[in-house]
């Protein structure tokens, strides 16, 4: 019978319980406060009346969505700043308020302003994680006034404080000070510090700047004025933040007078991240297109003589070769050089006096030729020339080439060790005909230069105009 009469008592107050649970259900219903809790991703697991109202959603609709979507950018991150604040377990404080607007829903639906209670739950279970709830309160009717200018203050994405004197904040006037500088507290404590901690290596230019501020307290305007522009010091500085959130800002000093004299400072902090990083990618774009740049040079320059390599001379002579044949140029001629006995000069003087001569022929070279010739180093002690010419005004591949070679046998060539070295050398010249491709041309052009060679070497061999 006892057993009969407990269990009628259990049921008893498991009835009450559903009844006391539903009466709360209903009472948080029926409140016209908006009533939210969030899981550790920050998704609604439990919504009232009122939100699902705001939010033009149904009870189970609410399940799950993102509370942070209904909120503008700039907001989301002072949500989701003073949240991370509460669920971090080094933190004492288990709630704070906060006034941000929530996004309307739809374009003809403007922001509302509400006042947000924000608290943070016993720990439920492990697979929710840390609970928080949030109790929204509509102020839109009730302070519209001040709201219009508190909701700028909290939504623009810049940093509004005061500093006294020694630079400690007074008042935070934008809640984006704290996303900005990456701090809960703010107020009693100094800025120069929080500046010095992110920027060690500019702690000299810190210190200069605000050793002006607490200098020119007290005194006149025109005083801050005359050294104003010492505290543009200070430009771009980097507050650290979790991982890939790191921004950079740009602070600013206004003098607050009193009686014409600096009483306080009102700090601007602009949010310059978007640029810094922007400047950054367009560095880093240089830097490539340097790098590219380098690297195309070293596939088509000889690094010893600056004239181009084999490797350009494929494609630049055959395009000049097909221009030729179509008839676009007046004479197209390929001449091959060759440094006499240049083998004596390297087992004689050493390999450093050769590469002393190949750098002085190839400026001899350039200062001999325009831009619109092709000169190549071939390899070893040979260099191939394409001398394009559009009229019968150009100077022709004979006299260009005589002109190289006389002027390279009148010319002294520091070796080190204050030693000169005359070089001469030697040269076949070859016309592109009809039929020429690069091969048979380069052929034509080296059978030229052995003749120069066997006939006594420091001479231009030239092809006829019947090729011979």
């Amino acid at each position: 019978m006892n057993n009969h009469n407990e269990l009628i008592a259990s049921h008893r107050v498991l009835s009450m319980l559903e009844s006391a649970c539903e009466y709360n259900e209903q009472i948080l219903d029926n409140i016209p406060s908006v009533f939210v809790m969030l899981n550790a991703d920050n998704r609604v697991i439990r919504a009232n009346q009122a939100f699902c109202d705001l939010v033009g959603c149904t009870m189970e609709g609410a399940l799950h969505l993102d509370f942070t979507a209904y909120f503008t950018s700039e907001n989301a991150d002072i949500l989701l700043h003073h949240l991370q604040h509460l669920r971090d377990k080094s933190t004492k404080e288990s709630s704070v308020r906060i006034k941000l607007e929530i996004a309307g829903t739809s374009e003809d639906q403007p922001a509302k302003p509400f006042f947000w209670r924000v608290f943070r739950l016993g720990h439920i279970s492990e697979a929710e994680g840390q609970v928080i709830s949030l109790v929204g309160d509509d102020l839109s009717v009730l302070y519209q006034s001040e709201l219009k200018l508190m909701s700028i203050f909290s939504s623009i994405p810049l940093g509004l404080m005061v500093v006294d004197s020694s630079g400690t904040i007074t008042e935070v006037l934008s809640e984006y000070c704290h996303v900005l500088l990456n701090k809960h507290q703010l107020v009693g404590t100094r800025l120069q510090d929080t500046l010095n901690r992110h920027n060690p290596e500019l702690h000299n230019e810190i210190k200069q700047a605000f050793d002006i501020l607490e200098d020119c307290a007290g005194k006149f305007m025109p005083h801050f004025t005359a050294r104003e522009s010492s505290l543009g010091r200070i430009g771009q500085l980097k507050i650290e933040g979790a991982a890939y959130s790191d921004k950079w800002i740009k602070p600013r000093f206004q003098p607050i007078a009193k009686n014409n004299t600096v009483d306080r400072y009102m700090v601007i902090l602009e949010d310059i991240t978007a640029s810094y990083l922007a400047q950054r990618q367009i560095e880093k774009a240089d830097m490539l297109g340097k790098q590219a740049q380098a690297l195309y040079d070293c596939a088509i320059r000889d690094p010893l003589s600056g004239l181009y390599t084999r490797l350009f001379m494929n494609d630049s002579v055959s395009r000049l070769i097909a221009s030729a044949k179509r008839g676009s140029l007046h004479e197209l001629s390929i001449v091959m050089f060759d440094l006499d006995s240049f083998k004596s000069v390297n087992d004689t003087y050493g390999h450093d006096a050769g590469d002393r001569v190949i750098r002085a022929f190839g400026n001899i070279i350039r200062a001999c030729t325009r831009d619109t010739d092709v000169c190549v180093r071939f390899g070893g002690e040979e260099f191939v020339l394409a001398l394009p010419c559009n009229n019968t005004n150009e100077q022709g591949g004979a006299i260009v080439a005589e002109r190289i070679r006389a002027k390279l046998a009148s010319t002294p060539i520091d070796i080190g060790d204050g030693k000169t070295l005359n070089v001469t050398t030697s040269c076949g010249v070859a016309y592109c005909h009809k039929s020429d491709t690069l091969e048979t041309l380069l052929q034509r052009s080296d059978k030229y230069l052995y003749v120069a060679k066997h006939n006594g070497k420091n001479q231009v061999c030239i092809e006829s105009a019947e090729g011979e």
